[in-house]
């Protein structure tokens, strides 16, 4: 082969070569290249955005370094735009990948917070918020020393509330519908586990007055007197013994006690 003919074949290779490698370290850039776009654009507050950059990262370089941190933010721009269910999903999916993950912590108190978000009005259905406050507890339990604590438990507050409201709603219904038997069942519920609620004393004027509306006084007078004590707030013993005095003097009617639950 002439000397001309193998130099330009010999440069034509190098030349390929180079044209390989070059290819080969930009496609090694290019996770690192998303992660950062994500980066910056997650710190500008664009979630969309950024979620599509991590997601990308994930999908393309499952096996990389940058895989478990696109994870987390991937899932922290979901959770940002308030897709509290596709948030919860990917925070289980990041712990279940990468169990040993920095970010376990911030990961299961989002898993929780999501599962907050997704707790509906005290009217339906509240096994979502039993969820929450499981997840909530768990939370603290493995994690007691997190900045996280005191604001889970106030959360537990807030769900107990609203699960108290909830059996206490339940029994005023059945006290309007005359059941009385359920309704001082769900009023004891409140009592039993909401003990500590400002639902209690409601739940303990619930039980007095299907007292008096059965036509037991004696055993409204005697649950008005045991119970005095545990009361949270006197003047709400106080207002139930104006009832069982109101019955006595054979002016409570069921016509009042409507009014009374307006």
């Amino acid at each position: 082969m002439p000397r001309s003919s193998y130099a330009t074949l010999l440069l034509g290779a190098t030349l390929v070569a180079l044209s390989c490698a070059g290819r080969g370290d930009t496609e090694r850039d290019e996770p690192s290249q998303y992660f950062d776009k994500g980066l910056a654009l997650f710190e500008r507050e664009k979630w969309s955005r950024a979620a599509e950059k991590f997601n990308w990262v994930v999908l393309n370089n499952p096996a990389g370094n940058l895989a478990v941190e696109a994870q987390y933010y991937y899932a922290e721009s979901i959770y940002q735009q308030e897709l509290y269910v596709e948030a919860q999903l990917e925070f289980e999916r990041l712990l279940r990948r990468w169990a040993g993950t920095e970010h376990v912590v911030q990961a299961r108190y989002r898993i929780a917070q999501c599962l907050v978000a997704q707790s509906p009005p005290y009217q339906r259905d509240q096994s979502a918020t039993l969820d929450a406050i499981d997840e909530l507890q768990s939370f603290i339990d493995d994690f007691p020393d997190t900045e996280d604590r005191l604001e889970a438990e106030e959360l537990i507050l807030e769900l107990r509330l609203k699960l108290a409201h909830k059996h206490y709603e339940s029994g005023r219904l059945y006290l309007k519908w005359g059941r009385l038997a359920s309704a001082r069942l769900y009023f004891e519920k409140v009592l039993a586990s909401y003990y500590d609620t400002p639902y209690a004393d409601q739940a303990r004027v619930g039980i007095i007055i299907s007292h008096i509306l059965a036509e037991d006084l004696d055993g409204a007078v005697a649950y008005h007197t045991a119970e005095k004590d545990k009361f949270r707030d006197h003047a709400v013993w106080e207002q139930a013994g104006s009832y069982i005095r109101r019955a006595r003097e054979e002016k409570f009617d069921l016509a009042l006690f409507m009014r009374l639950y307006e």
